[in-house]
């Protein structure tokens, strides 16, 4: 399985001229993924950490695309890692923006830690659930029936959260503590 190392994916951001802010919000993505994946090392949930590095980073590789053209950016993000036969994170890609009960209820796997990570994480700062969907609602839901998706996505993932903080010591409002430690930019 071909993984990308830090280098090359931040070095494949700025080839596909990813913006500043989303580069910061990757990155963070990234930390929080790994730290994660730390933690439910030692609980014995055993994760790449090269994956949740690489998948963290290049999560988000189409979004600013995504906004010209209109096609979903996860949809797009994933062809782009593909073509790079990239094809373990081009699925992590695809699968970021949602969450199925399948996928809830079975094992943790990166997929699953990158994808909370991005829902922990609101632009550059680490944020509870509940302030990440009220953003979300906030930006994206146009109508009542958009807005009543997203509260029943955010129950879904309220269901992941407590299935990952169930191997871990800590709570997950630690995170947002970790958010100094986390924040860290290779530039």
């Amino acid at each position: 399985m071909a993984v990308p190392t830090r280098f090359e994916c931040l070095q494949l951001m700025r080839k596909r001229l990813m913006p500043q802010n989303i580069q910061n919000h990757s990155i963070l993505v990234a930390n929080l993924a790994l730290q994660l994946g730390r933690l439910l090392h030692y609980s014995g949930t055993r994760l790449n950490a090269r994956v949740l590095e690489a998948g963290g980073l290049l999560h988000d590789i189409a979004k600013a695309e995504s906004l010209d053209t209109g096609v979903r950016h996860e949809k797009l993000g994933a062809k782009i890692l593909h073509d790079l036969d990239y094809l373990h994170l081009a699925h992590i890609v695809q699968d970021h923006v949602s969450i199925d009960l399948i996928r809830l209820h079975g094992p943790i796997t990166e997929s699953l830690i990158i994808n909370y990570a991005d829902k922990r994480v609101k632009h550059d700062c680490i944020v509870t659930l509940e302030e990440r969907f009220w953003d979300l609602i906030h930006r994206y839901a146009r109508s009542t029936e958009q807005e009543a998706h997203l509260r029943r996505r955010l129950e879904l993932y309220r269901t992941l959260e407590r299935k990952i903080f169930d191997h871990l010591s800590i709570e997950p409002d630690a995170m947002e503590v970790m958010q100094l430690s986390l924040n860290f930019s290779p530039y």
